[in-house]
């Protein structure tokens, strides 16, 4: 678990830093919506979360949404 708050405390200043130097707010708000997102699942991971599969709802969303088969 310490682990991954080291690295994402690197990750988040080495891309964060050069965006709050150049002033790029828009950029600055989804890196940090990205790795804030990352941050959690990884987290999550970790600590032996068992995690959704993203392919569930995929196929459903395929199946029945769009109409669609393969």
């Amino acid at each position: 678990m310490l682990y991954v708050l080291v690295v994402f405390i690197i990750i988040g200043f080495m891309d964060l830093g050069g965006l709050i130097k150049s002033n790029k707010k828009k950029e600055f708000k989804v890196t940090l919506l990205v790795i804030a997102v990352a941050f959690i699942l990884s987290t999550l991971y970790a600590l032996d979360y068992r995690l959704p599969s993203p392919m569930l709802a995929l196929d459903k969303f395929v199946r029945e949404v769009l109409g669609l088969g393969y």
